[in-house]
């Protein structure tokens, strides 16, 4: 039975390159749980009982998308350290003025959605045509991404009124449309 990895090896991608940047990928996920987390325990100001909430909702699917990119790490038969400090060492960047004093917890949330989804357009670009299971998973993510500057841009009035309906955020919808491998049918890449 060939394994992911080799089906992807073989499609003539790097799996240690792409296993690299599944990981850096892991890390700014669980990284933005942790900042999400930790914002909605900040005063948010205006509308914070709204904010709170876009908060957790993206912050419930940043989880998912960690949990995701994980599996796929496995599946190509890359290994994760046990030690959450040896997971985050050296790819962790502080939010940018920081030290400044006037830390604005709403512009470093913008700041920070808005960047996201750019890692997952490169791991689009690498995958496409060679790796399709990573390129949908990229692909997922990348669209949740753009969906949660959405949210915000909506929240904030810059963004279309009316778009989202009640249960619609936190459900990781482009993500849950991807199917898992069943049990016993051999790889897919």
């Amino acid at each position: 039975m060939i394994s992911a990895r080799e089906v992807v090896e073989q499609a003539g991608l790097d799996v240690n390159i792409l296993i690299d940047r599944l990981t850096a990928a892991a890390t700014a996920e669980l990284s933005a749980v942790y900042r999400y987390t930790i914002l909605t325990a900040h005063p948010l100001g205006f509308a914070e009982e709204e904010l709170r909430q876009i908060l957790k909702d993206i912050r419930d699917e940043d989880r998912r998308h960690f949990d995701a990119l994980v599996g796929r790490i496995y599946e190509l038969d890359g290994r994760l350290p046990e030690d959450i400090r040896q997971f985050l060492q050296g790819r962790h960047t502080p939010p940018e003025d920081s030290s400044a004093g006037t830390w604005d917890p709403v512009t470093a949330l913008i700041d920070d959605v808005r960047r996201a989804a750019h890692p997952y357009g490169d791991l689009c670009g690498l995958t496409e045509g060679r790796d399709q299971r990573t390129f949908a998973l990229a692909q997922a993510i990348r669209n949740e991404k753009v969906e949660h500057q959405a949210w915000l841009d909506e929240f904030l009035g810059t963004g279309p009124p009316g778009r989202f309906h009640r249960g619609f955020r936190g459900r990781s919808p482009f993500l849950s449309c991807l199917a898992s491998a069943p049990e016993g049918s051999g790889p897919t890449a």
